[in-house]
């Protein structure tokens, strides 16, 4: 009899201890207590005061906040208009032209790669096509390397035409040369600033057997790829903090800032056309702006997001259709709509509701990784605050996390396997 009294007494100390240690080290303390669950510094948050830093310098550690970012709401806002009042436009948005940009002035700058056909009068045995080569030489029978890349076909022309007399091949009331486009290459232009992957990008690539016969034999090319929108699409698109309306674009010591704003709310847009060489900058508010937050021609249309839905009802990523499509999201998507695609929400209210959504992301401006945890109740019930439902960048992690009630559950199932073995004896 006492050693059942003993033996009782020993077995409710360790049932006890067990208990007390699973409260304590389980279900009563979440895993991401530790974390910051503030969303005033969280960059996909639109009412964030901005960041302050300095251009053309490499991301620090500390960033003085306090910027005004009021003025930046609408920027990139699709634009509405009343049919019952007079629309008085003015020229301000009409788009840029040789005669008042230095730049388009310039004209069709040639690139190393374009197809140029050369058509002299009683030329035979130059008259052909050319490909400018990588250095930016026209390489051209007997008279050899005629410089072409970055200059004008009016230039290219006058250039081949000096080369033909200066070789005493053509009187220089014989040398007329004109030259017809044909096709426009594939160019590397540099891209920096408020874009998610700055650096240099290929432009205008174009698949093997795209033209037809008649574009092959026809004078001239057009290009929509070889354009600013595309090589700024090209280095994944911009930013939220980009300040639109002043991207500036240099070329051999000219430089142009160009209102590109027009791409997200309908206003007329300059959009031009690129040559090897090109360098475009597109700096930063510091401030996010929800509406460029969207598909466009500058902007990702879609991105990647890592989920994990590991909970007790899904069991693993495959159980919850956490694949391949679900984590491809279109950009502009919330933090709602990725634990939706992630099969966080739903089910039974009672153990399903009060389950935690953890969304880990990386400032752009900052450079720093910073983790927030929401509720799915929070974010089912109120989607429309954006401190509760901050948007989305590329690459970001999204995980979910059973409720308190199912983690009772499971410490009661786990109590349960740990006392039968006695009761057994």
């Amino acid at each position: 009899m006492l050693f059942n009294t003993r033996y009782n007494y020993k077995f409710c100390t360790i049932v006890a201890a067990f208990i007390i240690t699973l409260f304590s080290q389980g279900c009563a303390r979440h895993s991401s207590d530790t974390m910051e669950k503030s969303a005033l510094r969280f960059y996909g948050v639109p009412s964030d005061n901005g960041d302050d830093f300095i251009h053309e310098s490499s991301p620090k550690n500390v960033y003085s906040a306090g910027l005004n970012c009021k003025q930046f709401e609408d920027s990139g806002a699709a634009l509405n208009y009343r049919s019952d009042k007079p629309l008085n436009l003015t020229s301000t948005n009409m788009k840029a032209s040789g005669s008042n940009d230095p730049i388009l002035a310039q004209g069709l700058l040639l690139s190393p790669g374009d197809l140029v056909e050369v058509i002299i009068e009683d030329g035979e045995g130059f008259n052909g096509r050319y490909i400018i080569d990588n250095a930016g030489y026209l390489k051209f029978p007997i008279v050899g390397a005629i410089p072409a890349g970055g200059e004008t076909i009016a230039t290219l022309e006058e250039n081949i035409e000096l080369s033909l007399v200066r070789a005493e091949i053509f009187q220089p009331t014989n040398a007329s040369v004109t030259i017809y486009v044909l096709n426009l290459s594939s160019i590397e232009v540099a891209v920096t600033g408020a874009v998610f992957q700055p650096g240099t990008v290929l432009i205008n690539k174009k698949p093997i057997g795209l033209q037809n016969s008649e574009h092959l034999t026809a004078f001239g090319d057009y290009s929509t790829t070889r354009l600013l929108s595309e090589a700024i699409r090209a280095a994944s698109g911009i930013r939220p903090d980009a300040k639109l309306d002043q991207i500036m674009l240099i070329r051999k010591g000219w430089q142009v800032q160009v209102d590109m704003t027009g791409m997200l709310n309908g206003n007329l847009v300059t959009d031009y056309p690129l040559v090897a060489g090109d360098r475009v900058i597109v700096p930063s508010t510091g401030c996010f702006q929800s509406h460029l937050v969207r598909p466009s021609q500058i902007t990702p249309k879609g991105f990647r997001v890592f989920m994990s839905n590991l909970i007790d009802s899904a069991g693993d990523n495959s159980g919850a259709a956490v694949g391949r499509y679900s984590t491809s999201l279109p950009y502009g998507t919330r933090l709602l709509q990725a634990a939706v695609s992630a099969n966080c929400v739903g089910g039974k209210e009672w153990t399903n509701a009060a389950r935690r959504i953890v969304l880990s992301s990386k400032n752009p401006i900052t450079g720093d990784t910073q983790v927030v945890e929401r509720s799915v109740e929070a974010l089912m019930t109120m989607p429309n605050k954006a401190k509760i439902n901050p948007y989305l960048m590329p690459n970001d992690a999204v995980a979910c996390y059973d409720s308190d009630i199912t983690n009772y559950r499971d410490v009661a199932k786990t109590i349960a396997e740990f006392i039968v073995p006695f009761k057994l004896l």
